[in-house]
């Protein structure tokens, strides 16, 4: 919640990483840094879905493709608003 007490956006909470990651590229290379937080985002998503799953045994093959479907889905997004900006 931000200080008027109401959710912050998901963009928001985005911006908040990137404002770290920026700020560790000033000491490590982007590779490094974006390997972090790829690292941190699948352990913070298995996370999430084995706190969802009652059989997370089961439920492994449908989480990981629908992590993954997420992530391409996000990634081609941001791709094109990078190419859109560079045109």
């Amino acid at each position: 919640m931000n200080e008027e007490g109401q959710k912050i956006s998901r963009a928001e909470m985005a911006d908040k990483f990137i404002e770290l990651a920026n700020e560790l590229t000033k000491i490590e290379s982007k590779e490094r840094v974006s390997s972090a937080i790829l690292f941190a985002a699948a352990r913070y998503n298995a996370f999430e879905a084995s706190s969802k799953s009652k059989e997370m045994v089961k439920d492994k093959k449908d989480a990981l493709n629908w992590y993954s479907l997420e992530y391409k889905r996000m990634l081609e997004a941001n791709i094109d608003d990078l190419l859109e900006s560079n045109t």
